[in-house]
Formats: structure tokens, C-alpha cells, sequence
């Protein structure tokens, strides 16, 4: 038997919540929902299915540039599924968004990782008209 029910939650944390309320609410259009009276700032954004994502200032925990600007598959980050990736990409690419571009083989899905303004990485995931042959950017 599992020792939980559903997945709740992600938690990330941030340098500036301006930046942050901007990426998240403002080019990915995540509707806020509203957060406890924490003695810290933050936000709350609701994702879809009862599941939030939660983003805590911290202005210690600053990545180097290297991990902000570059990409590796291995970095941690969360995955949002989309029913329509490839237009999921279009408005991407409409707000100006840099995403790496995976069609992933054998599953035929496509993965666009983006980047937040402190480096924290997030996946769109889902079908694609796409040839399922791997390709990256």
C-alpha cells in the first residue's frame, strides 16, 4: 500500500517574485490561487487536477549563471502534461521563451523544456504531429 493518495504539489524557490509572478502568471498565464499569510513571500499558482505549484522566495539560494542559462536533461525540474504540445509550443514561441525541443522515441511524445528567470526548469509534455524520430534543438 502506498503512503499517499495523490501528488499535491511542486515547490520551487526563487530570487525576485516580481520575475517570478511575470514568468508563471504573466507568459505561462498560470492562474494564481490563494496562499496562507507565510512570514516568507510567495505565490501560489494552481496547474491543473487539484495540483499547485508553490514558489518561495529565497534570495540565497542563487544558481551560477552556467545552470540558469544552459540545458541538461538531468537538471531537476516538473512536467506538465498538454494535450497539444505542438501548439504549445507556438505560444511559446509567441511570448519569446527559448524551449529545448525533444521528440522523445519510442513513446512519440514531445518535451519542450523551458526556464524560469532564476533557472528552474520546467517540461510541457504530450502528443505531436511531429515524426517520432529523437531530435533536439
Amino acid at each position: 500500500m502506498s503512503l499517499f493518495k495523490a501528488f499535491n504539489h511542486v515547490s520551487i524557490t526563487v530570487t525576485d517574485l516580481a520575475k517570478a509572478k511575470d514568468f508563471y502568471g504573466g507568459l505561462l498565464g498560470f492562474p494564481e490561487i490563494p496562499r496562507p499569510a507565510f512570514n516568507f513571500p510567495g505565490v501560489w499558482y494552481g496547474i491543473g487536477d487539484g495540483l499547485s505549484l508553490h514558489i518561495i522566495v529565497n534570495e540565497t539560494l542563487v544558481r551560477s549563471p552556467v545552470e540558469r542559462e544552459s540545458f541538461e536533461g538531468r537538471y531537476p525540474h516538473f512536467a506538465l502534461w498538454t494535450d497539444d504540445c505542438d501548439a504549445t509550443a507556438q505560444r511559446l514561441a509567441g511570448t519569446g521563451v527559448h524551449a529545448h525541443d525533444l521528440v522523445s522515441t519510442p513513446t512519440g511524445l514531445r518535451q519542450l523544456f523551458v526556464k524560469d528567470p532564476d533557472g528552474n526548469m520546467l517540461e510541457f509534455i504530450g502528443p505531436t504531429k511531429a515524426p517520432r524520430v529523437r531530435r533536439m534543438e
